[in-house]
């Protein structure tokens, strides 16, 4: 039988018992027979399930008290409980048996009545399970947007409307007093004492059975009590249900119709009704568990496993706590130990200034930082189970906002004080004041949007505070731009003097309109800053700057003509010419101080200059990149040391040419000229010097058993380091071959790889070179807007954009830059130098070339420079196939030949390396 028709049925067996008990108190009828009349038989099927009607809780007493009265009719209510007794009937006991038998119908109606009601009630209550559950399911597969949604929307408002009267009445229940009828002593009449004319025994009987009617009456409230919790909390359970669908389809609504039921109209009062009845429930409920939720803390205490859970995540709690502790006070002296140990590791004076500028910034946000990561680290420590108890996530949450919030005041005072000699003390402390406030505001908004989403989820009340929020940044941004209204005019003066605006500023910084014309004035610094960010961002990116470039030039063509590059070169005055050489500087004090890698190779001397440690240097770099210029700047940096220069004018394959052009060099006696062990040995027994050696890719060459020289170089560098310093330098595209054949040159202690020029260094290049000279240069012949307000601006942008035209061009190689740059300058009068577009050599003469005379060009970028033999070699191809591929590639220009060694020209090499890298003969 199920345990709720149980219920009813000794909610019947009670009543019956209690009638049965007046009855033989009022006319002597045996305690014993009214007891055996007074339940109800055991039915087949007993009575639905009363809890989950509206009534099933207050039904049971209600049955009682109408179980407890007599019938239409029949004789008057007998006294209980102290009444005295009434005279004898006539009829003696017909008359008892009568009342007896009206009771037991009364009953037998009253229980029907109550099955039929709770039965109705039962097929209510499941449909309506059953719609919530198609409605939840239907929330669930309802489209972004739909018409559907917004439909759904509505039935799921009707439902909780309708649910809501019930779960009030379910609330109201749980608290109201239960009124069971209990069959109480006499009046006056101590307890246990047998009532005045009564018989001991049928005393006895009376007592026993008014004890065993307090028990079940006892019994039947605790009943009624867990039927009403269970009604409460499915009830609930429906209203959650509805709750979360409605928060689903919040989200899922079409525009027109989220902009509704968010507002502030008719639709949004009825979300928001909604909201405030859902925790205005929930906190009712609480309420009402907070008793359960005790007997449930103390059962949960009794448990030595949850006791035992509660200790170890305690003691997880605390470590992590006086972890934290521990290291807030040792941060500082943690983090200056961390930078002495760096300092002692690192060399390179660039790394130590990155360290002390991490160090400074670590130690003036390291306590926010740890608070931050002490927050973070909490949940783990409390469990997955704590963490998501609804009071901890909400404190978790404003703690982490609040770490947060004191981390990125931490970092802005930091910032702003390592900046603080650019805007000013005053300037400082005023943006830092600002900043706090705004950081306060947002704080405040975060914490009630963490509580409105904690309490009510992600609905019209999590939605109304941001709405709230951006309303209150109004006040905000007035309050900033009356403190900042000053500041900002001064500084859009001096960005723009002049213009209506300007003139508008400047007289009405004193008025009290003037707060408008600072709010315009703020704008246009707000977007002239926009675009210098911007434009910095795109050129950081060099494709950026190679579409500028390319802009830049089609621009000048199109307004300009033909005629922008159509003028011939001009002859030079030879004293520029003589400041402006296009060959390696022997005096770096006369270029530009830019040798990246320069302080590695000064480091590496000065520990092979004080200690018996071996030094080798390797520059690598393009064909133009300053080689030879960084090699002369490190040997003037070398100071007293004593060194010498060593030229390999020739290729050298076998290891005899290697040792008779060394020896030579270096004037070794004929003993030492044996191998390359013996003069190594010798070298060993010198005194120590610097060799300074350009050119290597001599050495080696593409092919066959041409690895004599190159392998006996590197057992010399090797064996004759820690007397001798090796500063070496090779070319580019022969070291990437040399690294794909042999493995690279690991011989050699440190490797500087030279980059491509950057475009403001060549720009400095340029721009030095011609002050140096004396002359003046004019761009007024690019100029495309000759009514700029501002020409001297405008010819300076116009210069810039030329020398990234320049540097585009020139593929990031000096020597090309500046050889193109010489072939745009026209004289212009006395020391006076205009300059026009330059044009360099078409492409497609190179796409004419077979294919013999591809690979030959190929073969001369691979070793830098070739004679024919050495192609010859390299290809595997006949001498005068290679003889007459050279001729015509020095006949269009793309090659020169000086002694009979062939290199691509100044002219032509970002058109070769364009064209070798297209047809894939070169590696990028």
């Amino acid at each position: 039988m199920h345990r709720r028709e149980k219920t009813c049925l000794a909610g019947f067996r009670a009543r019956g018992a209690l009638a049965a008990a007046l009855l033989a108190v009022a006319g002597g009828l045996p305690a014993a027979g009214a007891a055996e009349d007074g339940g109800p038989p055991p039915a087949a099927d007993a009575g639905p399930d009363a809890a989950d009607s509206a009534h099933g809780a207050s039904a049971a007493g209600d049955a009682a008290a109408g179980a407890s009265a007599p019938a239409a009719g029949a004789a008057p209510e007998p006294q209980v409980a102290g009444s005295p007794a009434p005279a004898p009937a006539p009829e003696g006991g017909g008359r008892a048996e009568e009342i007896a038998r009206a009771e037991q119908a009364q009953r037998e109606q009253a229980r029907l009545h109550l099955e039929l009601e709770a039965r109705q009630h039962r097929l209510a209550a499941e449909e309506r399970r059953a719609r919530i559950e198609e409605l939840d399911r239907e929330a669930r597969e309802a489209d972004h947007g739909s018409q559907a949604a917004d439909v759904l929307l509505q039935r799921v408002m009707a439902e909780l409307q309708s649910i809501r009267p019930e779960v009030d009445a379910a609330l109201r229940d749980l608290t109201a007093a239960r009124a069971v009828p209990r069959l109480d002593p006499p009046a006056g009449a101590p307890a246990g004492a047998p009532a005045a004319g009564d018989a001991p025994p049928e005393a006895e009987r009376l007592a026993a059975q008014r004890r065993a009617l307090s028990a079940e009456a006892d019994a039947l409230e605790g009943e009624a009590r867990r039927i009403a919790w269970q009604r409460a909390e499915e009830a609930l359970r429906a209203e959650e249900a509805l709750d979360a669908a409605r928060t689903l389809l919040l989200a899922r609504l079409s525009e027109a119709r989220r902009d509704e039921a968010l507002g502030v109209d008719r639709e949004g009062m009825d979300q928001l009704r909604a909201e405030l009845w859902h925790i205005a429930v929930r906190a009712r409920w609480y309420g009402l568990r907070r008793d359960s939720v005790l007997v449930e803390a103390r059962e949960a205490l009794r448990d030595p496993f949850y006791v035992a859970a509660m200790i170890a995540r305690g003691g997880l709690l605390l470590a992590v706590l006086l972890a934290a502790l521990v290291l807030a006070r040792r941060r500082q002296r943690l983090l200056d130990g961390a930078q002495v140990a760096l300092g002692r590791v690192l060399r390179r004076p660039r790394l130590l200034r990155g360290v002390g500028r991490a160090h400074a910034a670590l130690s003036a946000v390291s306590g926010a930082l740890l608070f931050l990561a002490t927050i973070v680290v909490l949940p783990a420590a409390l469990g997955p189970t704590t963490a998501r108890v609804r009071g901890v996530e909400l404190g978790y949450s404003l703690l982490l906002w609040y770490a947060l919030y004191r981390l990125a005041l931490a970092a802005a005072r930091h910032l702003i004080a390592s900046r603080e000699a650019a805007p000013g003390a005053a300037v400082g402390a005023k943006l830092l004041r600002s900043l706090q406030t705004v950081a306060r505001y947002a704080l405040a908004v975060q914490l009630l949007l963490a509580l409105s989403e904690v309490v009510a989820g992600r609905r019209y009340l999590h939605h109304a505070v941001g709405r709230a929020a951006w309303l209150g940044a109004i006040p905000l941004a007035w309050l900033l731009m009356r403190r900042w209204r000053d500041d900002i005019c001064e500084a859009y003066l001096r960005l723009q003097d002049t213009g209506p605006l300007a003139e508008s500023v400047r007289a009405t910084r004193r008025r009290w309109y003037g707060f408008f014309v600072a709010i315009a004035a703020f704008v246009a610094l707000a977007l002239a800053a926009l675009s210098r960010t911007a434009r910095r961002f795109l050129l950081s990116f060099e494709s950026s700057h190679r579409v500028l470039a390319f802009m830049f030039r089609r621009r000048i063509e199109r307004r300009k003509g033909a005629q922008a590059a159509a003028e011939a070169p001009a002859a030079l005055p030879d004293e520029l010419l003589a400041r402006l050489p296009e060959q390696p500087i022997e005096d770096p004090a006369q270029g530009l101080d830019y040798y990246p890698g320069l302080d590695r190779f000064e480091a590496l001397l000065a520990s092979w200059r004080d200690s018996s440690q071996g030094g080798s240097l390797l520059v690598v770099g393009g064909a133009g990149s300053g080689k030879t210029s960084w090699l002369r700047a490190a040997e003037h940096r070398a100071g007293e040391i004593p060194r010498q220069r060593i030229a390999l004018r020739q290729r050298l394959l076998t290891e005899a040419d290697i040792i008779s052009a060394l020896g030579a060099a270096l004037d070794a006696p004929r003993g030492a000229c044996e191998g390359a062990g013996a003069l190594a040995a010798w070298l060993r027994v010198q005194p120590r010097r610097m060799f300074i050696v350009d050119d290597l890719e001599h050495l080696f060459l593409r092919g066959l058993d041409t690895w004599g020289a190159w392998e006996a170089f590197l057992e010399i560098v090797e064996h004759s380091t820690p007397r001798m310093f090796w500063l070496c330098a090779l070319a580019e595209h022969p070291y990437r071959y040399l690294q794909f054949a042999r493995g690279g040159a690991v011989v050699f202690r440190t490797m500087v790889q030279l980059a491509p020029w950057p475009e403001q260094k060549l720009g400095e290049l340029l721009g030095g070179r011609l002050r140096s000279s004396g002359f003046t240069l004019s761009f007024d012949d690019l100029l495309l807007d000759e009514e700029a307000p501002d020409q001297e601006a405008y010819a300076a942008a116009t210069e810039r954009d030329f020398n990234r035209l320049l540097w585009h061009y020139a593929q990031g190689s000096p020597r090309v830059a500046l050889h193109y740059w010489l072939r745009s300058l026209r004289p212009a009068g006395d020391r006076r130098l205009r300059i026009q577009l330059f044009r360099g050599p078409s492409g497609d003469d190179l796409e004419e070339l077979g294919e013999l005379e591809r690979f030959v060009l190929a073969s001369v970028v691979w070793h830098d420079s070739l004679t024919t033999e050495e192609a010859s070699i390299s290809l595997g191809f006949p001498r005068l196939p290679c003889e007459n591929a050279l001729s015509k590639l020095v006949d269009l220009g793309v090659v020169d030949s000086l002694g009979g060694r062939h290199r691509v020209t100044t002219r032509w090499q970002s058109a070769v390396t364009t064209f070798l890298l297209r047809k894939h003969l070169i590696q990028p």
